[in-house]
């Protein structure tokens, strides 16, 4: 586990430089009926004009027992009219407990609310390939993010996740563009 731990964090490393922007994300997550999770998340994406592929690292730990998850995960995102956009994934999410693979649908709409403001809504459905590993939530997505320059970014998030799990997740992203 550690092997591919640092194994995935070389590879974000080195697919920064062929990436336009890297991201690097602090989350709070208050479970209901759990200890809460710190989690942080490291990802690389790159534009291909309407069409996007991004991969992330992110692992979180559980208060109080420090119990480990790790997700690695690979999207697409497609642009539409309007700010409206799909991004579809596949992962593996790994812990003390479980290892399986996943895969996920978020379709939502991006808009500028100001001067360097933008506003971010998208709905999130996630499963596991394999059902018996208790994966499937529905997520509400909302964020908003200030353009600090022509490059970078730091945003706001919050996710209302239901199903398997429910949480809420409060997230703070700062973006670095190349």
């Amino acid at each position: 586990m550690r092997k591919l731990a640092i194994a995935t964090l070389v590879v974000l490393s080195v697919s920064a430089y062929a990436g336009d922007t890297v991201t690097v994300e602090g989350q709070r997550i208050n479970n209901a009926g759990a200890a809460a999770q710190q989690q942080y998340v490291l990802g690389v994406k790159k534009d291909f004009g309407k069409f996007a592929g991004d991969v992330s690292f992110a692992n979180a730990q559980t208060e109080g027992t420090n119990v480990l998850s790790t997700r690695l995960e690979a999207g697409a995102t497609v642009a539409g009219p309007v700010g409206l956009y799909a991004r579809t994934a596949i992962g593996q999410k790994y812990s003390n407990t479980a290892d399986f693979n996943y895969y996920s649908v978020e379709p939502g709409f991006t808009a500028p609310i100001g001067a360097g403001l933008t506003a971010k809504v998208g709905y999130r459905w996630r499963s596991a390939f394999a059902t018996t590993n208790g994966d499937q939530t529905h997520t509400m997505r909302y964020a908003v993010s200030y353009a600090l320059n022509k490059t970078d970014a730091i945003a706001v998030k919050y996710d209302r996740v239901q199903g398997d799990n429910n949480q809420k997740v409060v997230a703070v992203a700062y973006t670095v563009g190349f």
